[in-house]
């Protein structure tokens, strides 16, 4: 069995989405146990105007959000955030949370997990 490479260049890895009227986010994977991590999952996410991650949370596991461009608002727990680029975003282990991107451009963000995957509960 060939090793896993420990790097990875963002034009190399494709974009995805998850078949969920639930979850509009467009991802790359860029850290995850594809490439051989068992405690780390990064990547990139981009949301439509008017789209929208909806309620959920990842059983055991904490999560972050870093804005790059776009705004959007972010509820996590009871909290709403106005997200807007250089907005850094904590998310506690299941801690209920969705993304609303009710700006006029696309909503991107670098999110990460303490897992090897992005695997969630919905909540709605």
């Amino acid at each position: 069995m060939p090793k896993e490479s420990r790097a990875v260049r963002y034009d190399d890895v494709p974009w995805k989405r998850n078949d969920d009227p639930r979850d509009w986010l467009n991802y790359k994977r860029l850290i995850w146990e594809q490439m051989g991590s068992s405690d780390l999952c990064i990547g990139i996410g981009e949301l439509p105007p008017g789209k929208v991650l909806g309620l959920h949370h990842h059983v055991g596991d904490a999560e972050f959000y870093y804005v790059l461009s776009g705004r959007a608002t972010i509820t996590v727990d009871d909290e709403v955030i106005d997200a807007t680029p250089g907005t850094a975003i904590y998310i506690p282990k299941d801690a209920p949370h969705k993304i609303l991107n009710d700006g006029e451009e696309k909503f991107v963000m670098v999110y990460g997990l303490n897992a090897p995957t992005r695997k969630y509960v919905w909540d709605e």
